[in-house]
């Protein structure tokens, strides 16, 4: 709740008695506090929401300072200027008038003689005693939250309260725009155009949901903002719930706030985020407790003791999650390097990864029902059982919607990318440990045989040699088998900057056909005769024989995977 200068021109005789010779749009201006004029540099020593009364005299003999007053104070965000005509002032100029009319700031003339402590006096105690109501409408609006979520509420509850003050629809999303409840009707056409909900149920903010952030409400961590959709335009508020700086999600406000309930309104949204926060930050507790339970389940189902496998069956059952064969086992990972997801970040990157792995888990529940998740570190492994018409499917028929899931992942949250390893199709518990190898194998392969690019899906069968290569563990012998037989290759690249080692690789993928290869390069056919001259004083009769030729391709396929395996996975 808070002052106008229109109400304020009703509290006192003198202001009852007042004229507003201009800047009468200006009269819903909310009054803070009250000052007076004395002193000629008065501008300096106000602030934004004071009604300043004057009798004009620091300024009376400075035309200048007179005729820029109004402008000056206007900029600086006064409520307005009530001045009493004395004898220092014979009538104000009519640039003051002008200037006030423009700019929608009040200009109030007093009766003469007025003692200003007759305007600041009935003022400042309806000031303060809005400021106390306001106070008490605070503690109320926040102990019925704190009531709600006491007895159980849920985030609707909350959601329920903020509407009504607001009047307006509300909705409380968490970190990945995922609605965790809704008050108030944002009715048919918003709704279809701004949420969407997935195949189990849950509802999210739409694609659509891009809003223009205008302005925060002065003093307070609410942000007016505006979302397009076609034609149609809807300006709402938005505040963060937040813990240590750290996001969680958000409360929108489905609607602008007028300035009748603003005050109110805002302190309904802010207490609603404490709560909300509040709320957040036991789920996940709750969900740390889960998860630990959860990672007991896949540790267990790693076990090479069949109690452990059974037992760890057992529990996920009673958690809700039955695993039953046959099945797959899925390895999501995001396209970024190992070490710099374990380094130190900003936290809108981690963030980001994060949403990448949380859309992969969404994603892959609507694909698959009865999917079961586990968090390894930076990853998430996901067990997926089979449906009959699946196990009859072929590969590719598996293999694409997996695919459409990281391209629609990348497309909405680029660029953070995920890709994904497969594991074959496994019959019983007992073949969990090989199924996750698999997996885990194929995702690290995969992604290195398609040269680091982002949003790949490989499936184990697919890796034909690349099977049998270590991706962290004893990868120290193949490692050197690889640079025993690259090595005067690299080293010659090395010292003269060639390319040599990228040439052969090429070279032997084309079945050695120079006009294939020199166009793979991008070089000229000379230029290809060169290197190849070079490579073979190097490698003597190697391309000409069956046995050494073979020897060399894979090394050549096989270096850049072990050079990468020295970061390690978790």
């Amino acid at each position: 709740m808070r002052l106008t200068l229109r109400e304020a021109l009703t509290l006192a005789e003198p202001l009852r008695q007042a004229k507003v010779v201009a800047g009468s749009g200006g009269l819903d201006n909310v009054v803070g506090s009250v000052n007076v004029m004395e002193v000629p540099d008065i501008v300096n020593w106000v602030h934004a929401g004071e009604l300043l009364v004057t009798t004009m005299y620091p300024l009376h003999d400075d035309r200048a300072a007179v005729e820029t007053l109004i402008p000056r104070l206007a900029e600086k965000g006064l409520a307005g200027l009530a001045v009493t005509m004395e004898s220092y002032l014979e009538q104000l100029p009519p640039v003051m008038l002008e200037d006030a009319d423009r700019l929608d700031f009040p200009l109030i003339e007093l009766p003469p003689r007025v003692s200003f402590v007759d305007i600041i006096q009935p003022l400042t105690a309806r000031i303060l005693d809005l400021q106390a109501e306001e106070l008490r409408q605070s503690e109320r609006i926040l102990r019925r939250l704190l009531d709600l979520v006491l007895v159980g509420g849920d985030y609707a509850s909350i959601a329920e309260v903020i509407a009504e003050v607001a009047g307006h629809p509300v909705s409380i999303v968490d970190r990945f725009r995922r609605v965790l409840g809704s008050g108030g009707d944002l009715g048919a056409p918003w709704k279809t155009a701004l949420t969407e909900r997935d195949g189990v149920g849950d509802s999210y903010l739409a694609p659509a949901y891009a809003p223009t952030y205008l302005d925060e409400i002065e003093g307070h961590s609410v942000r007016r903002a505006c979302v397009a959709v076609g034609t149609e335009a809807l300006e709402h508020v938005v505040c963060a719930i937040e813990v240590s700086a750290a996001e969680l999600g958000s409360i929108i406000v489905w609607g602008p706030l007028s300035a009748a309930i603003e005050s109110r309104a805002v302190m309904a949204i802010e207490h609603g985020a404490t709560v909300a926060a509040l709320k957040m930050m036991e789920r996940l507790s709750i969900s740390q407790v889960e998860q630990q339970f959860r990672n007991e389940i896949l540790e267990g189902l790693l076990s090479e003791q069949a109690s452990a496998r059974q037992n760890a069956a057992q529990v996920s059952e009673r958690l809700g999650s039955r695993l039953v064969s046959p099945f797959l086992v899925v390895f999501v990972g995001p396209d970024v390097a190992p070490d710099t997801l374990l380094a130190q970040k900003e936290r809108s990157e981690q963030s980001s990864v994060e949403s990448s792995l949380h859309l992969a888990r969404r994603y892959i529940r609507v694909l698959h029902e009865g999917a079961t998740f586990w968090r390894k570190g930076p990853h998430l492994v996901a067990f997926l059982p089979l449906r009959r018409k699946e196990i009859a499917q072929d590969k590719a028929e598996l293999l694409e919607p997996l695919r459409r899931l990281c391209a629609r992942i990348e497309s909405e949250n680029a660029p953070h990318t995920v890709s994904i390893g497969v594991s074959r199709v496994a019959d019983s518990l007992d073949s969990f440990r090989q199924a996750y190898g698999d997996a885990r194998h194929s995702l690290e392969i995969g992604r290195a045989l398609a040269g680091g690019k982002g949003s790949h899906v490989a499936h184990f069968d697919d890796l034909g040699l690349f099977r049998f290569v270590p991706t962290v563990e004893s990868a120290a012998t193949l490692r050197a088998f690889c640079e025993d037989i690259l090595g005067p290759f690299l080293e010659h690249d090395r010292r003269r900057s060639a390319d040599l080692v990228e040439t052969l690789r090429v070279f032997l993928a084309k079945n050695q056909n120079h006009a294939q290869t020199s166009r793979a390069l991008g070089i000229h056919y000379n230029t290809l005769r060169y290197r190849l001259a070079k490579i073979r004083e190097i490698a003597g009769d190697a391309l000409s024989d069956p046995q050494r030729r073979l020897t060399l391709e894979v090394a050549l396929h096989l270096y850049p995977l072990l050079a990468g395996s020295d970061r390690g996975t978790e």
